[in-house]
């Protein structure tokens, strides 16, 4: 019993000594960030408009694609006061107006009225573009949801033969060697922790997480 609970204790030590190299590499296990240029179109997912429409326009400015998408999200707010937010289509092109661009980001339409969960943006983003020939895209999201986004994404898409890449948004507040620092962070990782495995159990729609 002595000799268990001084193991114990001893990676507890370990832990608490090296906990930054273990956490930053427990954060960045959720990171995915391989975009190649030639994609047939970069398509922004929900959740995170501040950080993901930024880093799309980013990837069209330096070539990676011709043309960025944004998907359909369900707004679940109560509609006497949803004219005082903007959807993420009205966000983009303030932030394309401000950046002086000139561009559109089409929204590709939802088949449920409106995406709840990655999976749906999945199902929606398949539809566009089997009807559009595509075979190469680029899917943008925060970091921690990249490993996740994939999961859904190519389970979807699985025998389509269509190329997906995953482009991790940065956030200016927390990053994987300092997540633990914030609410922020400490909130997206370990949510995260729970969303992942969640999602590996099925390949269906996971109507209990939002779609962020």
């Amino acid at each position: 019993m002595k000799k268990w609970l001084f193991v114990l204790m001893l990676l507890l030590g370990v832990g608490v000594w090296q906990h930054q190299t273990v956490l930053t590499a427990c954060a960045s296990f959720f990171t995915v960030n391989n975009p190649t240029r030639g994609a047939d179109a970069i398509i922004v997912l929900s959740g995170g408009a501040a950080t993901r429409i930024p880093r799309g326009l980013e990837l069209y400015r330096s070539g990676y694609a011709s043309q960025v998408f944004l998907t359909d999200e369900k707004r679940s707010m109560n509609p006497k006061f949803r004219k005082f937010f903007p959807t993420n289509a009205q966000l983009a092109e303030a932030i394309i107006a401000e950046l002086g661009m000139e561009m559109k980001t089409p929204v590709i339409p939802s088949l449920k009225g409106g995406a709840t969960s990655t999976f749906d943006e999945a199902y929606d983003v398949q539809t566009r573009a089997e009807a559009e020939g595509w075979r190469h895209l680029i899917l943008v999201t925060d970091a921690y949801h990249t490993r996740r986004a994939l999961h859904a994404f190519e389970s979807v898409f699985d025998g389509s033969g269509i190329r997906l890449e995953m482009a991790a948004a940065p956030n200016a507040i927390f990053r994987e060697d300092n997540w633990w620092t914030s609410d922020q962070g400490i909130s997206a990782y370990v949510l995260e922790s729970i969303k992942y495995p969640v999602y590996l159990l099925t390949s269906r729609n996971v109507s209990f997480i939002r779609n962020d």
